[in-house]
């Protein structure tokens, strides 16, 4: 029935011919206020959204001292960041209440989730960033896989004008150290932007807690003109994390660590083949890499062996689309897309001092080709819609079709009305279909499936002072996949389709600047993440109307920042997060816990101390989590205390 709801969507788009559309939403949108990328297939005004989407600036991230993509994404209304205990453990999204492996992240465009939708942003830093842009809701037929719940896209500064150099040092809590580098600007080819970072700590446990992160990234723009345009970005970063905690979250081990290798390089090229036809082609590659390593006395053993975890993974894409601007105020987008996933990975062990023996392997690939069409439109000012169609095609599962609805209208001169109707899939992972040293292959396996409806307001009374947004939303989970136990002789497990769930709430948001330099935001979000459905082979501990553990019923956040040039400038932003349900794995059997609700208090400063001719030179402190509060994202995985960074930033012009 999706497949076929998507086909009627997609031939409709192509054959609908509609009102003209304004060539400036994809050459010239300079006077139409915040525009968004991500939340369809040629640039939008956020205002003729049918779906919220909010946009984080690098340059405000960066003056408050925010260096982790994670700390930003806990101001997004919906967003439930869960790290498992010190800088550098696992962290996931939970965006609205969907799974973690919902939220598809792309850098410049690049894919850069893993086969199956899971994302670890533990290493994913602010450096060198120029936004970053949050689609809450599913982005299916426009990303594929894995955009279920939302998507999260970071991109890399442009550069242009002079060209602005700065260097930045700052220390603090936990002996952490952050050293950055960067310059932006232009040259004869066009504009470029280079970063380079390293952060370290020491961690907050006593012993092998220790994190280290380097980041490289650069974006160059080829050629920007009338004719067309091109941008070329590449990101690598490379982490090491040390944690000696065991399942239950209990510090007993002295080696253990891990270390992570990530490139992300990505294409970006358009050509306006004429007045009304524009021709866009992308390309991208994401490689990352894995090695987890320690020295233990196996179970039943008696001397310490070594023990190693390798794996390799990479996506590569290719995308073309053309945008036709067409005579009645609207613009059709038809494209196709070619996305091939690789995966493989090895189990070594050997004695300490010798020889590795492989003990297990693991390799696999597929590809997915999808074709697309997406038209919006304008039927007057004051209403304008979206309508789309997807078709993925891929080698290891059934094709699957979504689709988009949605409209904004103007109820008043000063409140709009959007709603939309969505699907979205996640694919399954690579060792779900295939066999692993642990399970059989379940090759049978159909992808996770939801359908959404939203409904919102958003005023704009006077929008350089205050803007309001509310919505609502109801999300269907389908044929969600769980493990299932094997049985003798081996043992061996498999997967299968045997859950549903459902995850329907509120959300409201202010965005305010009611005094000169003064700009504030708050936002609240209630969501009611449940199952709804167990097949009878289902073995797990959830039973119908139990809350998906680790999402909030009640979440929020308030930003406060003063900024004013060459003077100094503050912010501050506390974070709520309420009682969500967890299991205590430490205990068999595993019995579900309440963790408590918890509010975290960040504050900065910055002071120019001197402001000369074409640099200066300025002091930066940052306190997080200001009130010491105790808290746990993860049970038995402490959170980080108070901690307190001091800096200085030196910057010049050329």
């Amino acid at each position: 029935m999706t497949t076929k709801l998507a086909l009627v969507a997609f031939i409709a788009t192509v054959a609908f011919i509609p009102d003209r559309a304004a060539r400036a939403q994809a050459t010239d949108t300079a006077h139409l206020g915040t525009v968004v990328v991500s939340a369809s297939k040629v640039p939008k005004p956020a205002s003729s959204l049918t779906q919220p989407v909010t946009v984080l600036l690098g340059e405000d991230l960066r003056a408050r001292g925010v260096t982790r993509v994670t700390d930003a994404l806990r101001e997004v209304p919906g967003a439930t960041l869960v790290q498992s205990g010190s800088y550098g453990a696992l962290t996931s999204l939970f965006l609205r209440g969907g799974e973690s492996r919902y939220t598809k992240v792309l850098i410049d465009g690049v894919p850069v989730n893993a086969a199956g939708g899971s994302f670890d942003f533990s290493h994913l830093t602010t450096d060198n960033i120029d936004r970053i842009e949050i689609v809450r809701g599913p982005a299916s037929v426009l990303y594929g896989a894995d955009a279920v719940s939302g998507i999260v896209q970071i991109f890399t500064r442009k550069g242009s004008g002079e060209t602005r150099a700065s260097l930045a040092a700052r220390a603090g809590t936990y002996r952490s150290l952050d050293l950055v580098a960067d310059a932006a600007g232009s040259t004869s080819l066009g504009g470029f932007s280079l970063g380079a970072a390293q952060h370290s700590t020491e961690g907050i446990l006593p012993f092998n807690n220790e994190y280290k992160n380097g980041t490289l990234s650069t974006a160059l723009t080829l050629a920007e003109s009338a004719a067309g345009d091109a941008k070329i970005s590449a990101r690598y970063t490379a982490a090491e994390f040390h944690y000696p905690t065991d399942f239950a979250g209990q510090p007993v081990d002295s080696n253990s660590y891990r270390v992570q290798h990530r490139l992300t390089v990505g294409l970006d090229a358009g050509r306006n083949l004429s007045s009304n036809v524009q021709l866009r082609f992308l390309a991208g590659s994401n490689d990352v890499s894995d090695l987890t390593e320690d020295i233990g006395i196996p179970f039943g053993g008696t001397t310490p062996e070594k023990s190693a975890f390798r794996s390799r993974g990479y996506r590569r894409s290719a995308e073309g689309r053309f945008a036709f601007f067409l005579p009645t105020n609207a613009t059709l987008t038809v494209g196709s897309t070619y996305e091939r996933e690789h995966e493989n990975s090895s189990n070594e062990a050997g004695a300490v001092g010798g020889p590795a023996i492989e003990t297990d392997s693991f390799d696999a690939s597929r590809h997915t080709v999808a074709y697309y069409s997406e038209l919006l439109g304008n039927l007057t000012d004051r209403f304008s819609y979206t309508l789309s169609g997807r078709l993925d095609d891929n080698s290891d599962y059934d094709r699957f079709g979504t689709y988009r609805i949605g409209v904004n209208a103007g109820l008043l001169p000063t409140i709009r009305l959007r709603a939309s109707l969505s699907t979205a899939f996640n694919a399954p992972a690579f060792n779900q279909l295939r066999p692993t040293l642990f399970t059989v292959g379940s090759p049978d396996l159909r992808p996770e499936r939801i359908r959404s409806a939203e409904i919102g307001l958003v005023t704009n009374f006077r929008r350089e002072l205050i803007q309001l947004s509310a919505s609502y939303f109801t999300q269907r989970f389908s044929d969600l996949i769980q493990f299932v136990s094997g049985g003798p002789p081996d043992f061996k497990g498999s997967f299968a389709n045997l859950t549903g769930a459902t995850s329907n709430g509120y959300e409201a948001e202010v965005q305010a600047s009611p005094v000169r330099n003064w700009r504030g935001s708050a936002s609240f979000t209630v969501v009611n993440p449940r199952v709804t459905q167990v097949d009878p082979a289902y073995q797990g501990g959830s039973q119908v109307g139990d809350a998906l553990i680790r999402r909030p019923s009640h979440s929020g956040s308030v930003v406060l920042s003063y900024a004013r040039p060459s003077s100094a400038s503050f912010g501050a932003s506390v974070n709520f997060v309420g009682r969500r349900p967890d299991v205590d794995f430490a205990q068999f059997p595993s019995p579900r816990v309440t963790l408590p609700a918890y509010a975290k208090l960040d504050l900065s400063a910055e002071l120019p101390l001197t402001g000369l001719g074409r640099g200066g030179l300025g002091l930066n402190a940052r306190l997080e989590n200001a009130l010491d509060k105790r808290y746990e994202d993860v049970l038995h995985y402490a959170a980080p205390g108070r901690t307190i960074l001091i800096g200085l930033r030196a910057t010049t012009l050329f």
